[in-house]
């Protein structure tokens, strides 16, 4: 019997990924280290923490306020490694949001990830 939530605790915005033997899920922490949680599973419904990949050298959080920093990570496999990408909210604040988009990736997830590459900031809008 599977028992929802499937993740206790804090684990918000989750995104899943295969790669054609086991289920990754990865989640956001906001302004704590180390950055993202990723979670495996060989049934969908028993999940272990296995990495928290990104660490000071991924992601500087020195400054960010209270419920800022990483935010909505998105976890994929392709071409024989994980791809991670992650945003960086650095205002939270006003109309204006400041954030910086980036890329990691890991041969395995339990690996080291790579040093990130900057994706750049989304246009703003003026609402």
């Amino acid at each position: 019997m599977v028992k929802n939530p499937i993740l206790t605790g804090m684990n918000p915005d989750p995104s899943a990924c295969t790669d054609g033997q086991r289920y990754y899920i990865a989640t956001s922490t906001f302004e704590w280290y180390p950055g993202i949680k990723i979670y495996v599973s060989d049934d969908l419904a028993n999940w272990d923490l296995v990495a928290r990949p990104l660490t000071t050298k991924q992601v500087n959080l020195k400054g960010i306020p209270d419920s800022a920093g990483v935010w909505a990570p998105g976890l994929r496999y392709f071409d024989g490694k994980f791809w991670l990408t992650y945003s960086v909210m650095h205002q939270i604040d006003g109309v204006y949001k400041d954030l910086r988009n980036y890329v990691v990736t890991a041969e395995h997830v339990e690996d080291e990830w790579s040093d990130p590459i900057f994706c750049g900031r989304p246009c703003q809008v003026d609402r």
